[in-house]
């Protein structure tokens, strides 16, 4: 179940990812790419074991369909980590537009796949395939959760000038923690609304940046079902 959302801790979540460095973001993105592929390949053993040419056809149809998206969504992202590496501000818009619609084609692409199972196996087999599209669900979050912070990098690209963005990263590495999980963010509130105010405070000479940061984690918060995402039965 999802906990309890905590807009303070999303809001420092997503300045951690801020000033994340783009080898380890990009790594994040790798694996997961790689961990659902593995298991696209696993739940397609389950549907060549079930010896139906029809939904054989269909799978491979999509499978080649979700490896096509992937591999254009995947082009995107890299770009993206070239801009922020050469600072360059040009067609922030376009790119954010390509990325979004490209995501949408992959996660409909995957719920599909995953239904072609929900309609076909029973007991056993539909216990295997259920564990399999659970793992499919953690690494696209993983992408995804990586993917949005690289949004909100565009965002404030197209907001802030790059001397300030260099400013802002240094006081974000400075007082935001980092040694906390995400996944164990709640059991941290107090330390983590300590880190914002004091961020905050820091940056209260700095007011027109500060409502500027602010006004784009506003924007990433209400993203919230990205980070949520779970694909169902």
């Amino acid at each position: 179940m999802e906990k309890d959302f905590n807009p303070v801790i999303k809001a420092v979540q997503n300045l951690r990812k801020l000033s994340t460095d783009i080898t380890l973001t990009h790594k994040e993105i790798v694996e997961g790419n790689d961990g659902i592929i593995k298991k696209i390949d696993e739940a397609g053993e389950l549907i060549v074991l079930f010896n139906d040419c029809i939904i054989i056809n269909l799978w491979l149809n999509e499978k080649a369909k979700l490896l096509e998206n992937i591999i254009v969504l995947l082009g995107i992202l890299r770009s993206i980590e070239d801009k922020f590496i050469n600072k360059d501000r040009s067609n922030l818009l376009e790119i954010r537009q390509a990325y979004n619609h490209y995501k949408d084609v992959v996660i409909n692409i995957l719920i599909e796949m995953q239904n072609v199972g929900n309609s076909i196996f029973t007991a056993e087999n539909l216990q295997k395939w259920d564990s399999i599209w659970e793992i499919i669900s953690k690494n696209l979050n993983r992408i995804l959760s990586t993917s949005e912070s690289y949004k909100l990098k565009l965002t404030l690209m197209e907001n802030l000038e790059p001397d300030e963005i260099d400013a802002l990263t240094l006081d974000i590495l400075k007082y935001i923690p980092w040694s906390y999980p995400d996944s164990e963010d709640q059991n941290y509130e107090r330390q983590y609304a300590e880190a914002y105010d004091e961020l905050n405070q820091s940056l209260s000479e700095k007011k027109n940046v500060w409502n500027k940061v602010l006004s784009v984690l506003a924007g990433g918060m209400d993203e919230t079902s990205a980070h949520r995402l779970s694909i169902k039965r």
